[in-house]
């Protein structure tokens, strides 16, 4: 009794680890399929689960029948023993299985010996009360069989069935959100990086927009110039969102962020135990970007050491990790950006010619914001509506003053400086328009217009007055009557005022 006890308690074990070393379901009920045979002497072992869409019992796993039959073979609920166990939540023990005619043989006729009993037990398996499947198990019969005590266990052992079962539904729930879910991101960074969405209307920008077009769909290597702050990052990305990798990772490297040693574990990985602090095997950029792109901004910094590697890597598509013998091929589409002068960096020996030629396949030159004057109110109008709505500030649009301190200004920061801008007037805002004195001291000194400082006090609250007017007229549609309310003056002394600023009211 104590013996078949410790081995009852074994099966257990064994079940409980399965259940615990794998999160796929099929592969945990063959192992405990596998421990059940191994402990009772199955002659047949069937896990069968109802699918709650076709009512249909499905054979999930199973021990002594070919797998035609165990794909094929499926039974309505109510029919047959295993039909009537899901049918009513109740098990069934059958002492003498020739003796009972509910067996269906649809898994293939039992070869008995003459003289020799097999057993049949089947029990539910119930997942908070309701059943959602069965285990049945054919065996020999022997002189003085427990069957109680077979059913007991077999109950055990279908409880912890119809936890893996309940795990796996939790796990394929969470896979079908998460899928969903990066499927909404993939959609939405798509369309957020559409050429057709991109903000500018200017030539300069225009030209940069057919570029990317042309260049998209191949897997040239392409080098993006242009000063800090131009949107480089933005035309990298909207280069891999246009093409057939879209659906592949992109991965971005910024080579001015880390020291050369560092960079070089990061872009090809490092084998454990390569330097002090390789605890384990790490993989680089350029594997996580397989079969993608990957965007390495600012290469003009690269060391002298890395531009032999990354040369290797362009012409030949493979590396080896660092502290490596493996040479690993790479199927990545490289895209390289620099706001330096490469030419001046290869006359002082910086940078490498061969490399050079190697990312200068399709170069793209994106014009500084001084130089495209066109889009400077596009951009702000869309940054002014980001922000607002990001702040919960209901500010519709931008002063004229402010106006032509944004069109005048030089923009050395170019569309970075302008996006901080705009969002540092949204902050400080506390009306529904954006005014010159919202904008950063570095606009206040575009035009002599707006150096405030030399003015007395009367024209300075003649400036302010005049644009409160303008503003006024502009969101009334140049209604005087309704500017005036929204002014809080009468419309005789609004008449007097346009009349004095010499305001054209259209």
């Amino acid at each position: 009794m104590a013996n078949k006890l410790e081995r009852e308690v074994d099966l257990l074990a064994d079940v409980a680890k399965a259940f615990a070393e794998s999160l796929n379901l099929e592969a945990t009920l063959e192992s405990i399929l596998k421990s059940m045979d191994s402990f009772l002497k199955l002659e047949r072992g069937l896990i069968t689960l109802l699918d709650p869409l076709s009512e249909m019992i499905d054979i999930k796993v199973a021990h002594g029948i070919d797998e035609e039959s165990r794909k094929n073979v499926t039974y309505r609920v109510g029919e047959g023993i295993t039909g009537l166990v899901v049918q009513t939540g109740k098990e069934v023990v059958v002492p003498d299985i020739r003796l009972d005619p509910r067996f269906l043989a649809k898994t293939g006729q039992r070869k008995i010996p003459k003289g020799q009993k097999i057993c049949f037990i089947c029990v539910p398996i119930k997942l908070e009360g309701i059943t959602i499947g069965a285990i049945s198990v054919d065996k020999k019969v022997k002189t003085g069989e427990d069957f109680d005590s077979h059913v007991r266990l077999l109950e055990v052992i279908a409880t912890l069935i119809a936890q893996a079962v309940k795990l796996n539904k939790t796990i394929e729930s969470n896979k079908k959100e998460l899928l969903s879910e990066n499927e909404r991101l993939l959609r939405e960074l798509k369309t957020k990086f559409k050429v057709q969405n991109m903000v500018g209307t200017s030539n300069a920008i225009q030209e940069v927009y057919r570029l990317i077009l042309q260049v998209a769909d191949s897997s040239a290597t392409v080098l993006i110039r242009g000063e800090s702050g131009t949107g480089k990052d933005l035309v990298a990305h909207a280069i891999h969102y246009n093409s057939h990798r879209s659906d592949k990772p992109f991965v971005k490297v910024n080579c001015t962020a880390l020291p050369d040693t560092l960079l070089e574990s990061e872009l090809f990985g490092h084998e454990k135990g390569a330097f002090t602090g390789a605890t384990e095997r790490k993989p680089g950029r350029f594997e996580l970007a397989n079969g993608g792109t990957i965007f390495l901004d600012e290469i003009g910094d690269f060391s002298l050491n890395l531009q032999v590697k990354l040369l290797r890597v362009i012409q030949f598509k493979e590396f080896e990790r660092v502290g490596g013998t493996e040479t690993i091929k790479s199927n990545v589409r490289i895209i390289v950006a620099t706001n330096k002068n490469l030419e001046e960096s290869i006359k002082e020996k910086l940078f490498r010619e061969d490399l050079y030629y190697r990312i200068n396949v399709f170069p793209i030159f994106i014009p500084p914001l001084r130089d495209r004057k066109d889009d400077i109110m596009l951009m702000a109008d869309f940054f002014l509506d980001r922000y607002a709505r990001e702040n919960n500030k209901r500010i519709n649009r931008i002063s004229t003053p402010a106006i032509e301190m944004l069109t005048s200004y030089h923009w050395p920061g170019n569309v970075r400086e302008l996006e901080n801008c705009i969002e540092r007037a949204v902050l400080v805002c506390d009306s529904d328009v954006i005014r010159s004195d919202h904008l950063p001291p570095s606009l206040q000194m575009v035009q002599k217009t707006y150096q405030l400082d030399n003015l007395s006090l009367l024209d300075r609250v003649e400036s302010l007055e005049k644009e409160l007017i303008v503003d006024a007229l502009k969101k009334t549609g140049g209604c005087q009557r309704d500017a005036a309310q929204e002014l809080g003056v009468t419309e005789r002394i609004l008449g007097y005022k346009i009349k004095k600023y010499n305001i054209l009211r259209k």
